[in-house]
């Protein structure tokens, strides 16, 4: 904020001395309390000193006049402000300070010129981050503004944040923000990060929604935008963000692509789920490991899209180089009795390292069972009935793979 204030000071500075001159004259015949002739006669010479860029030469002049005007009058309140416009110009801002106090001190000032010259000296205040200071020189000068412009609502925005007086700066950065159709983005950022320190997550939603549709190629919008909405327990707003920041191509970051795809599954619609994760993979710009692949593998099972479940576990296997994808596959393949794709599913999943090594044995068991070929698959069982996890699982299995053994032997005997 110091460096935008300085800048804003040396802008306004070569002008704000030209109004001071020319108004001279006008205030010498208008007031009582006037400016003497003399000494609007060496004000207006030091202008063009200063227009000149003389501003060496300028200062000294003002210095001896300072020596020879009277105490207490506007003569004297005059030439301390010149000296402190120009003090600006030179950077020095304590001395400029010092001066333009030093004017407004002695009370002889018109009213708008001092109104005008309190401003400045809050902004002064404000490149030395005084801000309670200038805080309550801005507020007397902001009493007087009939319409006040963006920038100057922006003004006391800016200092009241600063003071972390977030809830007084908000009105005036929000009313800065609806009068024009081209508001400064750090206007926003004001908004939505003194909303967050105030906790209210409702004016946050609001203002990032703000700020998303005015810079819609930006991600953090959006994905803030998401994150708010969930914290505000407003799932399908947050999937809608996210939506949108997927369709404009700008969500980019992997916890953002996750939160989409895991939040399209939680709404219902886990079918979109996968086409997007399946694009964000196409895009390179999610990894294909465990993490996203397994999330691919979980959205095309909930959209019972068995075959492109398949393809992902396929996928899964290969990056991950085990066999407990394989075992998945066999387990859909059995839902769908499709036992022989189960088996060569299960001899796959044999191939590789297994962190279940009973479920598959139990299930290679299941599906030879289930193909009548028995004597295979009570090997199967057995083996299954060596591990703690299926143990129980394998008994039943053994018991009911024998006793179709014995009937379809019964059966052979009884038909040959």
């Amino acid at each position: 904020m110091r460096n935008v204030i300085a800048q804003c000071l040396r802008r306004a500075c070569r002008p704000l001395m030209v109004t001071l001159v020319l108004g001279c004259s006008a205030i010498a015949s208008a007031q009582g309390d006037s400016l003497s002739g003399s000494t609007y006669n060496k004000l207006t010479d030091i202008q063009e000193l200063m227009a000149e860029e003389k501003t060496e030469e300028a200062l000294t002049e003002l210095r001896e006049l300072r020596e020879d005007v009277e105490p207490d009058t506007m003569d004297l309140a005059m030439v301390l402000q010149m000296l402190g416009y120009v003090e600006l110009t030179r950077d020095n801002y304590p001395e400029a300070l010092e001066l333009m106090r030093a004017s407004l001190d002695i009370g002889k000032l018109p009213e708008q010129m001092k109104v005008e010259l309190g401003y400045m000296v809050a902004q002064l205040y404000a490149a030395q981050e005084q801000f309670d200071e200038a805080i309550r020189f801005a507020q007397e000068w902001f009493e007087t503004l009939e319409e006040p412009k963006p920038q100057q609502l922006m003004f006391m925005a800016n200092l009241l944040a600063q003071t972390e007086r977030y809830a007084d700066a908000i009105p005036f950065a929000e009313q800065a923000v609806t009068m024009t159709d081209d508001p400064q983005e750090s206007w926003y950022q004001l908004l939505i990060a003194a909303s967050f320190q105030l906790e209210e997550y409702d004016k946050a939603a609001r203002f990032l929604k703000g700020a998303a549709g005015h810079w819609p190629e930006k991600p953090q919008y959006w994905e803030q935008l998401a994150s708010v909405y969930l914290m505000l327990e407003q799932e399908g707003k947050a999937l809608a963000s996210l939506q949108l920041a997927w369709r404009n191509g700008v969500l980019e970051k992997e916890s953002s692509v996750r939160s989409l795809v895991q939040l399209a599954i939680a709404e219902g619609i886990p079918d979109r789920a996968g086409r997007f994760l399946e694009a964000a993979l196409e895009q390179e710009l999610v990894p294909r490991d465990e993490t996203f692949l397994g999330l691919w593998v979980n959205a095309w099972n909930s959209a019972r899209e068995y075959d492109k479940a398949v393809a992902a576990l396929q996928a899964l296997a290969e990056a991950t180089g085990e066999g407990d994808p394989y075992l998945r596959i066999a387990n859909i393949r059995v839902e769908q009795a499709r036992w022989a794709d189960a088996v060569a599913a299960l001899e796959s999943a044999q191939q590789r390292p297994l962190k279940k090594p009973g479920q598959v044995w139990l299930t290679l068991g299941i599906a030879l069972t289930e193909q009548e070929n028995f004597e295979a698959g009570l090997d199967a069982l057995r083996k299954a009935r060596a591990y703690d996890d299926t143990r129980e699982q394998a008994n039943g299995w053994l018991k009911y793979a024998e006793g179709l053994r014995s009937q379809s032997r019964w059966q052979s005997r009884n038909n040959s």
